[in-house]
């Protein structure tokens, strides 16, 4: 998992998949509502840093170009993350935190101004 932990100076590819999926939206109010029960999932997903491109190979296609390196640092829990924008096929901007928990487990999340989804468990295939 050097990816996440650390700055990668040589342009990779590198592939997961998941176990798990969960999100959670924003209600009318403007706040968030709680996060979806865990669902089994078996999404790969590619990170592509040599053409900055994050592919999430769902039915339904997901592309996101790498807009800017957000960095890396440990959140409140312990967890080392790794944050980047970017837009995807439809031209909508948002975040994409690639994140090890302090058990090791690793989870992507995705983020847009009102919709978040996480991909947890993951796997490295390569």
């Amino acid at each position: 998992m050097v990816f996440a932990a650390s700055a990668s100076v040589n342009a990779q590819s590198y592939v997961y998949q998941a176990r798990q999926f969960a999100m959670k939206t924003m209600n009318s109010y403007g706040t968030w509502n709680p996060w979806s029960d865990w669902e089994r999932s078996v999404v790969r997903i590619t990170i592509d840093t040599g053409i900055d491109v994050i592919y999430i190979h769902t039915e339904m296609k997901q592309v996101y170009v790498i807009t800017q390196d957000i960095g890396s640092y440990v959140d409140n829990y312990g967890g080392k993350q790794r944050a980047f924008s970017v837009v995807d096929q439809d031209g909508d901007k948002g975040t994409i935190r690639l994140r090890i928990e302090k058990n090791g487990n690793v989870q992507l999340y995705v983020e847009f101004s009102d919709i978040i989804w996480v991909y947890s468990g993951l796997i490295k295939l390569n």
